[in-house]
């Protein structure tokens, strides 16, 4: 190969010049894909060579990195599988390279070749190679002769490892990493960087020290060293070591008891009340998580009364112990919102909301005398921060305690907050929508009186022309009112349409208000799309019989907005085909509520435009036009299928080149699921009468099961349902595919011992398998 050539684009990786840039990255992928083995090779003895510039080593190892892995999991395969091609001696070369490299006092590049261990160490490892390396990272990490870099470097190439190991592939090395990572994090190591490698480190490898923590002097020693780290005077260290201190209480909350009144609960509290942002979310993290694992406890408690059972596992009820602090210091973290709104950021008071709703869920009626009195002198205040933070806290703990207990509390606060929905701050009057949807949902009946309901649709129809913020909060309340008054309506008669509701004089008028709404410019904004399309979905789908023309006349305009579309689609620009895209999959969604709203005959004067719809959509995928609403159109085909029944078979093989390549888009799971069960829905419709399609049916999911990497863990499950439907449909007529379907299903339902990745799904594990089986 030519030498100089890769040396050269390894250089250009790093040229200032776009364009040169670019031309390097295409060299290199050229020269890699043409000839893998060389192309490593020269890599790591660029990585290796001390007489290069650190730069150039750190350019060649990301390219090395990136030659061996990926984000994308098929791909990532695929490299792992070639560099398992490589021939042995030529490995162990490039892996003497890396290691050789790693003893560095350039720290950037330390980390770099960190990373470049790290990806060969999670494609040999899991195949039983390589077995050394571990121990190797360890034992220099404990080394007296080990310089800091080094130390650093062989800790972030343990944390990479664990970050994405299973704990079936390196379990066995396990106590040597708690050693190694301990040894980093003491408060006597002088170094910053090594200590912060170490809590890193133990941060992706915590759920690996279950043994550990079980034996009470080894978990002694682990706890006092994270708490220490907690409190160390660099921030980078304390969040990660909080984060640590999550994770812990997350995995292993049965041990903690000894630990919370003297440590842990005053470095939450500490945390919390931290003029850093970063580390004010860590300390409400924590009580959210504490609040997650006591309300999962109280289930199993439950589950162990009813079977006249002792549990497994006890609460120790942490958060009603410490409710009379936590609670004040989350209500003041609610006060703090940026002035500007911030988006989709993660800020404190957004995390106080949320951790204040499970502390309500977790300890119930007890929350409501802690939150009260705060929202009764602060719900007027002239401060926005305030009047913001006491409705979203009346918000927050709605759902917990008995609703005979808030009953009087909303009935007090309701006109209160709903008058708050023309407060001047867009802040309170975003909070105040969203209150106003969770009393719609959680306590209805003070909303249904007449007068008060009369006035709860007025003003939120009003706020639907609002800020999209404001908007998306009264899309959603309004889709909740609109199932509120439908339930009522029922009368608990759950299996009846009812003739009539609260909202029939104006439903046809909020649906067309939420349409224009869907379809403002800048309904991309804060998921009003998304709220507003939701709306009329809850609308069509809870909609009485005298509302029934109205529903008819949407289900009309569904379709011709999405011909409308389709129209524009040769002139669409990048930016537009994306928002139509987007419309696209919103109109679909709808659109199968409607159907399944109609009459029989109705539904046959609009199935075939509706399925033309969904094969213009299939069909521009296949011309690589995509609109990315292949889900959506098969999940519509799927409900025309389940209510035409025979009447949509004279579609079925007209549809087949669409289902077959949806089966093969094997990186973009929900496609392929969408196409699985559709398949499944056919065959279990039509059973023999599809005897001609099935070779060519079973042949894609076969090859979804044995062969296709599934990074989702969501695609070989549901194609093993679908070759089941299709056995069933076909009887004693699947005779001929007996013997490849059990040689498939056997290679999957057989853990295979070895397997490393634990993210995004470890086919290994005994979740995996049994949802398999």
């Amino acid at each position: 190969m030519a030498t100089m050539e890769l040396k050269n684009a390894v250089e250009n990786l790093l040229s200032p010049d776009a364009t040169a840039q670019k031309l390097a990255e295409q060299t290199l992928s050229t020269l890699i894909e043409r000839e893998f083995e060389p192309s490593v090779i020269q890599l790591s003895e660029i990585v290796k060579a001390r007489d290069a510039t650190g730069i150039l080593r750190q350019s060649a190892a990301l390219a090395f990195k990136n030659a061996i892995s990926s984000k994308d999991a098929t791909i990532k395969a695929q490299r792992q599988e070639a560099w398992m091609k490589v021939s042995v001696p030529a490995r162990t070369y490039v892996k003497q390279n890396i290691l050789e490299a790693l003893q560095t006092d350039d720290a950037l590049l330390g980390r770099s070749v960190a990373q470049c261990v790290a990806n060969i160490a999670l494609t040999e490892v899991a195949r039983g190679e390589w077995a050394e390396i571990i121990p190797q990272l360890t034992a220099n990490v404990g080394s007296l002769e080990s310089g800091s870099v080094l130390k650093q470097s062989c800790l972030e190439a343990i944390g990479y490892i664990c970050e994405e190991a299973s704990i079936q592939a390196v379990g066995q090395f396990s106590n040597a990493i708690l050693t190694a990572i301990v040894c980093g994090m003491r408060k006597e190591e002088p170094s910053l960087d090594i200590r912060l490698a170490a809590t890193s480190a133990l941060h992706n490898s915590i759920d690996f020290f279950k043994g550990n923590f079980e034996k009470e002097d080894e978990r002694n020693y682990i706890m006092t060293v994270v708490c220490e780290a907690t409190q160390a005077p660099d921030s980078r260290l304390k969040i990660m070591a909080l984060q640590c201190v999550v994770k812990i209480i997350q995995y292993y909350y049965d041990f903690m008891q000894p630990y919370m009144q003297k440590a842990l609960f005053p470095i939450s509290y500490q945390a919390m009340s931290s003029d850093t942002a970063e580390v004010v979310l860590q300390g409400v993290e924590f009580w959210s998580t504490v609040c997650e694992a006591e309300i999962n406890l109280s289930y199993e408690e439950a589950e162990a009364r009813d079977e006249d059972r002792i549990p497994t596992h006890k609460s120790f009820k942490f958060v009603l112990e410490h409710l009379a602090y936590v609670a004040p210091s989350l209500l003041q973290l609610l006060t703090r919102q940026p002035d500007q709104d911030e988006g989709d950021d993660w800020v404190p008071s957004k995390a106080a909301s949320v951790c204040l709703m499970l502390i309500a869920q977790c300890v119930q009626d007890e929350v409501v005398p802690h939150v009260v009195p705060f929202v009764g002198t602060n719900i007027q205040n002239t401060d926005w921060h305030y009047r913001d933070a006491a409705c979203v806290a009346f918000g927050s703990i709605l759902e917990g305690p008995e609703p005979s207990r808030l009953k009087g509390m909303v009935d007090q606060a309701y006109d209160i907050i709903l008058a708050m929905m023309a407060d001047p701050s867009v802040a309170v009057r975003d909070s105040a929508a969203w209150v106003v949807q969770r009393i719609c949902q959680l306590v209805r009946e003070a909303v249904m009186t007449p007068e008060r309901f009369k006035n709860t649709v007025l003003i939120l129809r009003q706020n639907l022309a609002g800020a999209p913020r404001v908007a998306a909060n009264v899309s959603w309340a309004l889709g909740t009112l609109a199932q509120a008054s439908y339930e009522v309506a029922q009368q608990n008669n759950h299996n009846v349409i009812p003739e009539t509701y609260a909202l029939s004089p104006v439903f046809a008028e909020i649906v067309e208000q939420l349409f224009a709404t869907a379809f403002r410019p800048e309904s991309a904004q804060n998921n009003l799309r998304t709220a507003a399309f939701g709306a009329v979905g809850d609308f069509i789908s809870q909609s009485p019989n005298d509302c029934y023309l109205a529903v008819q006349k949407n289900t009309v305009q569904v379709l011709g907005q999405l011909q409308s579309i389709l129209e524009k689609e040769p002139t669409l620009s990048s930016h537009e085909r994306h928002q139509y895209g987007d419309y696209c999959q919103h109109l679909l969604g709808v659109l199968q509520t409607a159907l399944k709203r109609l009459t029989h005959s109705d539904l046959a004067h609009v199935a075939q435009n509706s399925i033309h719809v969904c094969y213009q959509l299939l069909e521009l995928h296949r011309l690589q036009r995509s609109f990315q609403a292949e889900p959506e159109a098969l999940l519509c085909l799927q409900v025309l299928l389940e209510l035409m029944a025979d009447d949509f078979f004279k579609y079925v093989e007209g549809l087949n080149p669409h289902i077959h390549l949806a089966l093969t888009c094997y990186s973009e799971h929900s496609i392929v699921n969408g196409a699985l069960s559709l398949v499944g829905e056919i065959c279990r419709n039509y059973e023999t009468r599809v005897i001609a399609f099935v070779p060519d049916y079973i042949d894609r999911v076969v090859r979804l099961i044995s062969q296709v990497n599934d990074p989702s863990g969501l695609v070989k499950p549901k194609a093993i349902q679908t070759l089941g439907d299709i056995a069933i449909s076909l009887g004693t007529q699947y005779y001929n595919y007996a013997v490849m379907s059990f040689e498939c299903l056997r290679s999957i339902a057989v853990p295979q011992v070895g397997r490393l990745s634990r993210h995004p799904v470890d086919q290994s594990s005994p979740q995996f398998i049994s949802l398999v089986r």
